[in-house]
């Protein structure tokens, strides 16, 4: 009997942005990494050195693609940037901090994220997206993922907040509403689940940190988010 093996997606956020202590509302706006933030992503990138990736992936906009064109040059890979995996699009709250939203509508803000779903088809301000139509793109982006890999192996992909949320949703069986708010995902947090070929999921680590006190250094820890014994 032939033995599946998952795809072992570690799925990362990007580093800090600018305005980080008065974060705003980024979505599809091209912010800048921070100089702490390139820093959190040459972490993982080191951290990472070992692992024998398959294939490195990335949302296009600039402060996801540092960490992914990093994590695919140290290997000799190409680099899959794509908006299809982008954040959220946050229409004309975009660049907005939440407080600036507040003043100008803080009916539709409680609406648009009441983790009750009342507003889970409500699409941002001036061309957005809606929570639904976010998840069902980041949905479509990983069953492609899945049809690139049929034979499993560990793949990188550097994307969003928002992004690891709905996969966090999708793989836990969560609703896009609820993800929202039930799972963290800090500047450059490292995710890692094993996505079987009958759709079966395994998560392995959510909104981890990658340094000293993490899995930085080599031992049992480390083996096991690698899946040393998965992929004997």
């Amino acid at each position: 009997m032939t033995k599946l093996h998952p795809i072992r997606l570690f799925f990362i956020r990007h580093g800090q942005t600018e305005n980080f202590d008065h974060p705003p509302l980024n979505g599809w706006r091209d912010a800048p990494l921070t100089e702490i933030g390139r820093r959190q992503l040459d972490q993982i990138v080191e951290a990472f050195t070992s692992v024998p990736f398959e294939a490195v992936y990335s949302s296009d906009l600039s402060r996801a693609v540092y960490g992914g064109r990093k994590l695919a040059e140290a290997r000799g890979l190409k680099l899959w940037s794509d908006p299809k995996w982008r954040e959220i699009n946050f229409g004309q709250w975009e660049g907005l901090t939440y407080t600036q939203i507040m003043d100008l509508d803080r009916n539709y803000f409680h609406k648009i994220f009441s983790p009750n779903g009342g507003g889970v088809n409500l699409s941002f301000p001036g061309g957005g997206e809606s929570t639904v139509s976010f998840a069902r793109r980041i949905e479509e982006s990983l069953t492609d993922l899945k049809c690139r890999h049929p034979n499993g192996g560990r793949v990188a992909l550097v994307a969003h907040g928002g992004v690891c949320k709905m996969l966090w949703g999708l793989i836990l069986k969560i609703p896009p509403e609820v993800a929202w708010f039930v799972i963290r995902q800090d500047f450059a947090a490292v995710n890692v689940a094993d996505i079987y070929p009958n759709d079966r999921y395994v998560a392995h680590l959510v909104n981890g940190y990658v340094g000293p006190e993490g899995y930085y250094r080599v031992g049992l820890g480390f083996n096991r988010l690698l899946g040393e014994d998965v992929f004997k």
